[in-house]
């Protein structure tokens, strides 16, 4: 017989330095999917997107939650991580929209997923 699955909620934080800014990210796990906070020390909360696979392939579902509904930052990463992880994403994208910063913000989750999945 198969053990279940762990239940509960699992923090996990990490920083880098990108632009000369410093970043932080907080993921909290859930089971089968994640919430993904991405921003400064200034506390925000000013988008929530969510992004998932369907039981057609490579069709995803997004919606934007919260915030501008052309929040493309969020929908996008939400988009890109639920289809990586094969999991249901939650993102807040907090930093101001630049062409140069979300490609390094979406570099740095994926390192991060790929040197730590079990956080995710």
């Amino acid at each position: 017989m198969a053990e279940p699955a762990p239940v509960g909620v699992h923090v996990y934080n990490f920083s880098d330095n990108l632009l000369q800014q410093v970043v932080h990210f907080h993921v909290v796990k859930l089971l089968d999917s994640f919430f993904l906070w991405i921003g400064t020390n200034a506390v925000s909360f000013s988008s929530l997107a969510v992004a998932m696979e369907t039981k057609m392939d490579g069709v995803l579902a997004s919606s934007s939650l919260l915030g501008e509904v052309s929040d493309t930052p969020s929908i996008s990463l939400a988009q890109k991580l639920a289809k990586k992880t094969k999991k249901q994403v939650f993102i807040s994208f907090n930093l101001p929209t630049s062409q140069m910063m979300l490609p390094l913000v979406e570099k740095r989750i994926i390192e991060e997923i790929n040197t730590h999945p079990e956080k995710f």
